[in-house]
């Protein structure tokens, strides 16, 4: 006997048990579907999501930690508590000579508002004294020029690197910035890059970026630093890593060990890392919700076989009489359970994947910056395997119906009204 999936008048009895009950088909194949729908477009959300924050920190140093120094909240050795203290270059070349695990760091220093003209035009921005690895950390995407370099924090060049939205305010439309110069406060600067803010570019668009050493003699900071930005090796621990750092400046700047408020701190590294593990979590609970719903739509397929075999009593007791074996039934159940649920599951993916392909392409079209959402997809195996594990569910829970099906007695299915 040729296995039932050949068998012609097998597949034209699951169309006319389908045919038969058109609504009640439907509503059990929009129930597969749907758990196949959620599935797919839960699981390629969260992967969209984990690709663009993948791109997002891809050239981001992102083990690293903010440190800078406030007031004391704690009397120690004879100093009075409110001492506020400073974060010197002193200090900066005593972090790198005692932590080996350091890759870079970088100090920075601000002015808050000062007056930029050009061309008649003015206006006040922020004016921060930056070092070529600040950028390296954290990259400002460069659309013209460069950005400051070492020659320039040697010599101590009167450069600058200024914002997109400086160069809009400030210059004519068809005029190039890089190259011109501009008055920031009382001295003369050389446009040398203009930047747009990127998706990890720690400030804002409007900044003005000069050599360190620069800032630091234009505006007699006597090497104070407003804050110092640290990357660590990949293997160190960085919320270890910050106590340490902190108790090296604690004990440098002679404050007691127990001051919580003299640093101020924020460790890059340790919000990451609570970041990524909630996206693991997400795509976790997108794998559960989606197979859940799966799983309920397939005791939907078993709830309406039931029904079906209920209603074919009759039917399958006269096969039974005319000779039909056991298997053969059970066969034709279990078969119609995998062709609903087939029906059910590749709609359900071919929905999924148009929506994600609508975002994908929304996405796209707008700005990948603004929202770190990336190639919203499932790979092929994955959805294999999911079909798979379906059509196994439903043919366990086609196995019931299929059961009841073959359990009663000719002469009993005979005698049903």
């Amino acid at each position: 006997m040729k296995p039932i999936i050949f068998d012609r008048d097998a597949w034209t009895e699951v169309y006319a048990a389908i045919r038969k009950n058109k609504m009640r088909t439907m509503l059990t194949l929009t129930g597969v579907g749907w758990g196949m729908f959620l599935f797919v477009a839960l699981l390629g959300a969260s992967k969209g999501v984990q690709n663009g924050f993948d791109k997002l920190f891809a050239n981001a140093a992102t083990n690293s930690l903010f440190v800078w120094l406030e007031e004391t909240s704690i009397p120690f050795e004879g100093y009075q508590r409110g001492r506020t203290l400073e974060l010197k270059v002193d200090d900066i070349d005593a972090l790198r000579n005692e932590f080996p695990e350091i890759k870079m760091i970088a100090p920075r220093s601000q002015e808050g508002s000062v007056t930029i003209q050009y061309n008649g035009k003015h206006d006040n921005f922020s004016v921060t004294g930056d070092y070529p690895s600040q950028n390296d950390m954290f990259k400002k995407p460069i659309i013209e020029g460069r950005f400051i370099d070492e020659d320039d924090i040697r010599y101590g060049k009167k450069v600058c690197v200024i914002g997109k939205d400086i160069v809009d305010e400030m210059f004519p439309t068809d005029e190039k910035p890089v190259g011109k110069m501009i008055r920031i406060g009382a001295s003369m600067y050389t446009v040398v890059g203009v930047y747009k803010q990127g998706a990890m570019s720690f400030g804002r668009n409007n900044e003005i970026h000069i050599p360190f050493t620069t800032f630091q003699r234009v505006y007699n900071r006597q090497g104070v630093v407003n804050y110092v930005i640290i990357n660590a090796t990949d293997a160190t621990d960085i919320v270890a890593f910050e106590g340490r750092v902190k108790e090296f400046l604690k004990e440098r700047k002679r404050v007691d060990p127990a001051d919580t408020k003299a640093i101020g701190g924020f460790n890059l590294g340790e919000n990451l890392g609570k970041m990524f593990s909630f996206m693991n979590g997400l795509q976790l609970l997108a794998i559960v919700v989606g197979a859940l719903t799966l799983f309920s739509g397939v005791i939907a397929i078993a709830s309406i076989l039931l029904i079906t075999v209920s209603e074919r009593t009759k039917e399958f007791g006269i096969r039974r009489a005319l000779g039909a074996v056991p298997n053969q039934i059970r066969s034709q159940i279990l078969l119609e359970s995998i062709v609903l649920t087939l029906i059910a599951g590749l709609s359900g993916i071919v929905g999924a994947t148009f929506v994600l392909y609508l975002i994908n392409a929304f996405v796209v079209s707008g700005n990948e910056n603004e929202f770190p959402f990336i190639n919203a997809s499932v790979d092929v195996t994955t959805l294999g395997f999911a079909l798979l594990i379906m059509v196994i569910m439903a043919m366990v829970a086609g196995m019931i119906p299929a059961q009841r099906a073959i359990s009663i007695k000719p002469i009993d299915a005979l005698r049903d009204e």
